[in-house]
């Protein structure tokens, strides 16, 4: 039950990152004239959105049909297959989960050194050299309310989350030459 909890949250999150602004509110306003036992509100991001139509029965594992109509109707057709694809896929070929979530445990405890080392005036291009979106880094700022250094927490989770196995030391530290902060990684890796 806990990694279909795991697998369902961190689908939510990688589909909600690649909305944009706009689709939010049209998924909002879509979502709104179900009745729902915890209505939809303004304050509602995409994820938690999904937690409640997940809560209510109308999505979880093995039955994502859904959600992948819903992204169709907002016109995003590539995440619903790509939540088609998500469900049908096995877990990660050749490593077990718990080495996955060790790996990630090490790479995590990265985040936070870069968080610090990062300007406040650089983490939104150092998020673009990450991979993100425009809206992904839109939302970010939004939900940080401009926090420099949980902007780039947050965007490295995001970066992450869309990577999966493959997010390892080296693309990081790619990410950082690509942004011009070789200085970021040597003092991080000295």
């Amino acid at each position: 039950m806990e990694d279909d909890s795991d697998f369902l949250d961190a689908l939510y999150t990688d589909v909600a990152h690649s909305l944009e602004w706009k689709e939010t509110k049209a998924l909002k306003k879509r979502v709104s004239s179900l009745e729902l036992q915890d209505p939809v509100s303004d304050e509602d991001l995409a994820q938690d959105i999904f937690k409640k139509l997940e809560k209510e029965g109308h999505f979880g594992r093995g039955n994502l049909q859904y959600l992948t109509d819903l992204l169709t109707d907002l016109g995003r057709a590539d995440l619903g297959e790509k939540v088609q694809t998500a469900e049908l896929e096995p877990e990660a070929e050749n490593k077990s989960i718990s080495d996955q979530k060790e790996e990630a445990t090490v790479l995590r405890k990265h985040f936070r050194a870069v968080a610090q080392e990062v300007s406040p005036l650089d983490w939104r291009r150092f998020a673009r050299h990450l991979g993100l979106s425009e809206g992904q880094i839109q939302h970010i700022g939004m939900r940080q309310k401009n926090n420099s250094y949980e902007g780039v927490i947050e965007s490295l989770y995001v970066w992450e989350n869309q990577l999966g196995s493959s997010a390892t030391y080296r693309k990081l530290r790619e990410a950082l030459n690509r942004a011009g902060m070789e200085n970021v990684a040597d003092s991080i890796w000295a």
